[in-house]
């Protein structure tokens, strides 16, 4: 039997365990493994489906309890993977906040969420390794995300209803600032030739790449929370980020449901 496990953002875990089969729910403290630390995550049954609800930094009084470049240093984004593979994860969706740069893109509180299908490693990428303990060091990246689970994220969207954008260019950048004007214009130059939505971000990618290394597929749905740094006219804060997923959250949790409605 398949098993799913969803990566979240800060404070998604909580209000997605709700739509588990009750009495299923078991949470799972605080722990680590050979690569480190991870923090609480939930699992449970959807219809006797296994399902997996792990946060990628959680959230204390607004802030991530761990920050992008925090689970950098301590190799978090490892542990954290490496945790989904010991217990026996099939198959995994991650989702994540991003900032774009084409301002005819819908935010994400328009009821609108973006697909990737391909990504760049941008400015203070890092890097990202099982090393020996890899099943695939050496990963192939022609299909980067999963084209069926990316096709199973695209159904439940769009049968919410919401505007499910098909493909688009993960930008990783590392974090924890936002991107500079500069920088975002620079970008804008460097993928000017790509066709579709171009996103910048902080996280997803490290998730990517290991997932590729211990060949677990893998896809993102990602929310537009801003337009970038030079873009449009909007400030861009961590203040806006959580503005917009304290309103999508009522989305993404239908979204989850309707995924593992899919199986």
């Amino acid at each position: 039997m398949v098993k799913i496990g969803f990566i979240l953002g800060s404070g998604l875990v909580d209000c997605l365990d709700s739509i588990l089969d009750e009495g299923s729910i078991v949470s799972n403290g605080r722990g680590s493994n050979k690569f480190g630390e991870f923090l609480a995550y939930k699992t449970g049954r959807f219809n006797g489906i296994e399902v997996v609800l792990f946060p990628r930094h959680g959230d204390l009084n607004g802030q991530p309890i761990r920050s992008p470049s925090e689970l950098v240093r301590t190799r978090g984004y490892e542990a954290n993977v490496w945790e989904l593979y010991s217990q026996g994860v099939d198959q995994v969706y991650a989702f994540s906040a991003v900032g774009v740069l084409d301002d005819s893109v819908s935010l994400a509180d328009q009821h609108s969420f973006i697909v990737p299908n391909d990504y760049l490693r941008g400015f203070a990428a890092s890097q990202h390794s099982f090393g020996p303990d890899a099943m695939n060091v050496h990963t192939p990246m022609g299909e980067p995300f999963n084209s069926k689970l990316r096709q199973r994220a695209l159904d439940a969207i769009r049968d919410v209803p919401c505007e499910g954008r098909d493909g688009g260019l993960y930008i990783y950048n590392g974090g924890d600032t936002f991107e500079s004007s500069s920088e975002i214009q620079a970008l804008i130059i460097l993928t000017s030739t790509f066709c579709g939505d171009r996103l910048v971000g902080m996280t997803t990618v490290p998730e990517l790449l290991l997932c590729q290394q211990m060949k677990m597929p893998f896809a993102a749905v990602c929310s537009n929370v801003n337009y970038a740094q030079g873009v449009s006219d909007m400030v861009v804060s961590h203040e806006q980020t959580h503005k917009v997923m304290e309103v999508v959250k009522i989305d993404i949790a239908k979204i989850v449901r309707k995924i593992l409605e899919g199986y």
